[in-house]
């Protein structure tokens, strides 16, 4: 929402101030905040399925060294997502937090689902793991349990708690034409395409897990990265 602040429009969500020398009739409707926020919130939404119960989806708000000079705020949140009423208040948790002026910060969705089934027997071992660990009076693990909530969720993020079978291409190449051919190739071969978007530097597709074979032959020499469990970039904002 946009109010006047002290005699200058400001953004109540974001901070933005615009001039003061700007007329009412210049004044947006809306904040590129808000804009923002809308697309992505609708991305998220129509990427994550929610219809298997045993599966959850996972959010990261983080800062990338790439994005930033020396000495930047080091950030990282993960939330986990378990019905489609968390991923609004996940996603303005995240945004809340990122709040270091002078700061880049980006939002990623999990490529696949989670299954807190194969997980809950992973967390099991690892706390096993730690409690040998405390027994052997072994500092670090000692640590560990006092942030149990985040050993619980790096073993979700571990591969073999994938729910679902998606791959990533990282296309590190801003070429449109290029992101038009790989998308045909698969339609053309009935592989289900969940995103094909902009990124920072390029572009990321989506799609089923399938035989690449003739995708790498086609595809050779490109600055395209192949990932099968990884996550989907949704949003880039600077503080």
């Amino acid at each position: 929402m946009i109010d006047e602040i002290n005699g200058r429009w400001t953004c109540s969500l974001c901070g933005y101030e615009w001039s003061a020398c700007i007329s009412d009739d210049e004044v947006p409707d809306k904040c590129e905040c808000e804009t923002s926020k809308t697309d992505s919130l609708e991305f998220i939404r129509s990427y994550c399925d929610f219809s298997d119960p045993d599966c959850v989806w996972m959010l990261k708000g983080v800062t990338r060294s790439k994005d930033n000079e020396k000495g930047f705020h080091h950030f990282m949140r993960r939330l986990v997502m378990v019905t489609p009423d968390d991923i609004e208040p996940c996603y303005n948790d995240i945004k809340q937090m990122g709040n270091q002026a002078g700061t880049s910060y980006r939002i990623y969705v999990s490529l696949n689902s989670r299954n807190v089934i194969k997980g809950m027997f992973s967390f099991q071992k690892k706390l096993l793991d730690i409690s040998h660990g405390v027994a052997r009076g072994l500092d670090d693990m000692r640590k560990q349990t006092t942030k149990l909530g985040s050993v619980w969720k790096t073993v979700l993020e571990q591969r073999d708690c994938r729910g679902t079978k998606r791959i990533l291409l990282d296309v590190d190449e801003n070429d449109i034409g290029l992101l038009d051919d790989i998308v045909g190739f698969f339609v053309d071969r009935d592989v289900n395409v969940y995103v094909a978007r902009p990124t920072v530097s390029g572009y990321t597709v989506v799609i089923d897990a399938c035989d690449l074979r003739e995708y790498y032959h086609i595809f050779e020499g490109r600055a395209i990265d192949v990932q099968k469990d990884s996550m989907v970039f949704v949003e880039k904002w600077d503080v």
